[in-house]
């Protein structure tokens, strides 16, 4: 590695020297790609932060502001600073590797670094966050990129949500004990499943019962075989799904938490009060400086969502939960400030209850999120023309696929392009039933002349 470079690792150089970032409007809001490089890559704050029309609650930005740019219009991630130094370029190379949608791009300068000399990505991944709790990188695009977790224990450790299966993966989880179970936090993130289970014959997969596939598709594994399926339940659960105690929540080792809402099988994962692992079911915002959600992907229903933080937070506040360190799948980790109490828990969990109270109900169908996602990401198909020729040209031109309550979390929202876009259709659903009735009308009067012309 030291021969790539004419500079010492951590040497500080002139901005763009080390390479150049930018972000595509090919972006739909993952944020996976943060995590692999935190101090270049930061959130793109949209023209209103989901808060409901009329509230006068505090909306203000307090995290790290992205440089203009350095980002298409309508992504949801830009820019904090370019690379100075040979860590930072290879955070940045790990971030591009990590987008499922191949939106973030990456420049190098041939004088700093010869073609093919840092090798590949993640060859500096799984790293720690903290004890035994591992970051895998490595993600799969089948699982969308989701970052996925190792917990290594005694006996076989747990995988949370699995990443891109190679060589260098198993040998990685071999060497620290394999794998005893497999949580699957839902079903977004169960590409895979069948490969790691056997590579470690006699893991257990453990997933929400309401997110099991009979049969797999484009859009997820089936996971008819999966050995633990676990039904939704008020109280903590073990990962073989007996009832835990309230009072027991606080002194496990492993707890499941059933958090139904961004579908309808999500489960969380407690590891000794400490690691919170949440799927997509929360994420942390550093542009709020507090937990969130993902109203843009809700798949099952926003208000269930909230109803299920409200049980996280009335268990914290009750004393039997509490977490440092807050493990997604999309969006951002983040250890939070604090003792890592049960107050502490609770105060950062009722913080993210009242933001969600604020956001808009209901929740987004795959039958109009796939159509927004394949016209930012793949501009050139037939689908995506159509988006646009209806939206029109240029940002904003894909939201009015969406319901329109979610439109304004988009960060290149234009209300005068849905209005427009539905008044196309309505002219082509006009003229499409004008055709209709012509044609109708036609065969009827043809009909009639061949019956006048037999009497």
């Amino acid at each position: 590695m030291d021969d790539a470079s004419n500079g010492r690792e951590g040497e500080s150089v002139g901005e763009g020297d080390w390479g150049r970032l930018h972000v595509t409007r090919a972006c739909c809001g993952a944020g996976v790609c943060r995590n692999y490089a935190p101090e270049l890559l930061g959130e793109v704050s949209p023209p209103r932060w989901g808060r409901m029309e009329g509230d006068d609650g505090d909306d203000e930005r307090r995290g790290p502001a992205v440089l203009e740019g350095t980002y298409d219009e309508g992504s949801f991630t830009g820019v904090l600073r370019q690379p100075r130094s040979l860590a930072d370029l290879e955070a940045a190379r790990a971030a591009v590797a990590a987008c499922p949608v191949h939106a973030v791009r990456l420049k190098t300068s041939a004088e700093r670094v010869r073609p093919g000399a840092l090798g590949a990505p993640f060859r500096s991944w799984p790293r720690r966050i903290e004890d035994d709790v591992w970051a895998l990188g490595h993600p799969s695009a089948d699982n969308i990129g989701a970052t996925t977790y190792f917990i290594e224990r005694a006996g076989g450790g747990v995988l949370v949500d699995l990443p891109k299966p190679s060589e260098a993966v198993f040998r990685f989880l071999e060497e620290r004990g394999g794998v005893r179970w497999i949580f699957l936090t839902h079903r977004d993130h169960t590409a895979h499943h069948a490969e790691f289970a056997a590579r470690f014959p006699g893991c257990r997969r453990v997933l929400g019962a309401a997110d099991m596939r009979l049969r797999g598709g484009e859009y997820g594994a089936a996971t008819g075989d999966v050995e633990i399926q676990l039904a939704d339940r008020p109280e903590p659960m073990t990962l073989e799904g007996a009832p835990l105690a309230e009072g027991e929540l606080a002194g496990a080792e492993l707890a499941v938490l059933s958090q139904p809402g961004h579908t309808a099988g999500s489960m969380c994962l407690l590891y000794r009060g400490r690691f919170l692992f949440t799927g997509d079911h929360l994420a942390y915002s550093r542009r709020l400086d507090q937990i969130t959600a993902f109203r843009l992907q809700c798949w099952d229903d926003w208000e269930r969502q909230t109803r299920s933080v409200r049980r996280l937070a009335a268990l914290a506040e009750a004393g039997h939960l509490r977490f440092t360190w807050l493990l997604p799948g999309h969006g951002e980790w983040h250890r939070l400030e604090g003792d890592g109490g049960a107050a502490a828990t609770a105060a950062e969990l009722r913080r993210v209850v009242a933001w969600m109270e604020r956001q808009a109900p209901g929740h987004v169908p795959m039958l109009r999120f796939v159509p927004w996602v394949q016209s930012r990401t793949a501009p050139g198909t037939r689908l995506a023309r159509v988006v646009r020729a209806l939206g029109g040209d240029g940002p904003g031109s894909e939201s009015w696929v969406l319901p329109r309550e979610v439109r304004p979390y988009l960060p290149d929202h234009r209300p005068e392009k849905d209005a427009a876009a539905l008044v196309r259709i309505g002219m082509g659903a006009a003229a499409a039933l004008g055709g209709a009735a012509a044609a109708v009308w036609l065969a009827a009067r043809a009909a009639r002349a061949i019956v006048a012309r037999r009497a």
